[in-house]
């Protein structure tokens, strides 16, 4: 093992022999990686507070949503069975995609909400396959706004926002769109059937989290009054939705300022996720429904298979749980790793091919590798200036801005700092919002 990744791990290892459970586990690994120093314990420390709030509320049963949820799963699964815990552990084959199609004829001109938004490297073609168009009707639909010619060009949020108002009262985007929920709802209602989401039972959701809408669209569908929903961290929760069905195990919208300015949930799905590829809809075979996935498997499925295999190896070295989860020790090791990396870090998760839309597409980097002018347009005042309109460049994201500041090299610190102010001052202008709500 190289030195450099030695130094990184003792450093973890320090953290981590603060607490029986993963000093005894750790001591009888054969190997050393970062994921099974500094990733499996922040896994089980988020598994052990689901189980204790699912507990304190009663609720028997848990469904872990794919693929976020797989890792998590294994460990619930572990931790029930050792720890003599009666809850039923699931894991339910859905995506934003797959549930929010359906649910877009419940919701008429408000289902634009859930298909313009914006993320990394948005165009228009990306938007109108969110709303599951064809590439027929996508043509059909550019024609009405003249952006026949540029279905593939990059635009910001204000553009995205532009494009919305505009399409508010498009009849024929709508028609498209309710046409494509109606035939996608049956499929997708019995499959939520099949799994026993309409049981007339108390069920939690488990998932990583960030603003909870897959939680909302799940409800709409059951029409179930409640679903609580257990969250590694919340940003924001949907509108009209009451506040005390989401919770947030490392952050949630009203705390964690902090936590959330050192965070990249992006690179926290792209190292918990699960082998297989995205489940986009669901098909009848017999008296059985079926997920229907839109890759073969996930682009990083070796890693991922790799990672998982540590995980089953660590979790047999665990004969009982701790009680109590502690948050403080989830945020030392996860700091570091994510707002302050090494390049060994980056090395070993950068590569990591990710894509945060709710298709998964135009896959890049979680550490997309990037020129040092696209550094710099990603600091806090050139930012804002594109944000605004005010600057005519473009932003070249990174889905871990962390990630390629490093591997670049060039201005580490101050570009560092700036990518935390950005990110503070994102989530003190969301708590202000909520505020006004």
């Amino acid at each position: 093992m190289e030195e450099r990744i030695r130094e990184r791990i003792d450093y973890y290892r320090q953290i981590i022999n603060s607490r029986s459970i993963y000093r005894d586990a750790f001591q009888k690994q054969k190997e050393n990686s970062l994921y099974n120093t500094a990733m499996i314990p922040v896994m089980i420390e988020f598994v052990i507070w689901v189980i204790g709030q699912t507990q304190q509320q009663g609720i028997k049963r848990l469904y872990f949503l794919s693929r976020d949820g797989y890792q998590m799963f294994l460990v619930a699964k572990d931790l029930c069975r050792k720890m003599n815990i009666d809850i039923e552990i699931r894991y339910l084959n859905v995506s934003r995609y797959s549930m929010r199609v359906p649910e877009y004829a419940m919701l008429g001109e408000k289902c634009l909400d859930r298909i313009f938004i914006g993320g990394i490297d948005v165009t228009f073609r990306r938007i109108m396959k969110r709303a599951a168009l064809t590439d027929e009707e996508i043509h059909d639909v550019a024609k009405e706004c003249e952006m026949d010619n540029e279905l593939d060009r990059m635009l910001n949020y204000q553009e995205i926002m532009i494009l919305k108002s505009k399409f508010a009262d498009n009849r024929k985007l709508l028609a498209y769109i309710q046409r494509h929920s109606k035939i996608a709802y049956p499929n997708a209602i019995g499959y939520l059937r099949q799994e026993g989401l309409l049981d007339d039972i108390k069920y939690g959701l488990v998932d990583s989290g960030w603003v909870g809408t897959l939680q909302q669209t799940i409800r709409h569908l059951t029409q179930k009054d409640r679903i609580d929903g257990f969250y590694f961290g919340l940003y924001e929760i949907p509108k009209e939705e009451a506040s005390d069905m989401y919770h947030g195990f490392y952050f949630n919208p009203k705390t964690g300022l902090d936590r959330k300015s050192y965070f990249s949930n992006c690179l926290f799905e792209a190292v918990f996720t699960s082998p297989e590829g995205m489940t986009i809809g669901y098909s009848k075979e017999a008296d059985r429904y079926i997920p229907q996935m839109d890759m073969e498997q996930n682009p990083n499925k070796e890693i991922i298979q790799d990672n998982v295999r540590q995980l089953l190896n660590y979790l047999n070295q665990i004969n009982i749980y701790d009680k109590q989860s502690d948050v403080r020790f989830v945020e030392k090791l996860l700091k570091p790793l994510m707002a302050h990396p090494t390049k060994t870090e980056v090395e070993e998760f950068g590569d990591l091919l990710f894509s945060d839309d709710v298709l998964e597409g135009n896959l890049k980097k979680v550490a997309a590798e990037l020129s040092h002018e696209e550094i710099v347009n990603q600091r806090f005042i050139p930012k804002m200036l594109i944000m605004l309109g005010i600057s005519k460049k473009e932003i070249h994201e990174s889905a871990w801005i962390e990630g390629s500041i490093v591997r670049l090299g060039e201005s580490v610190d101050r570009s560092l700092r700036s990518a935390e102010q950005y990110k503070k001052f994102v989530y003190i202008r969301k708590r202000i919002q909520m505020r006004m709500r």
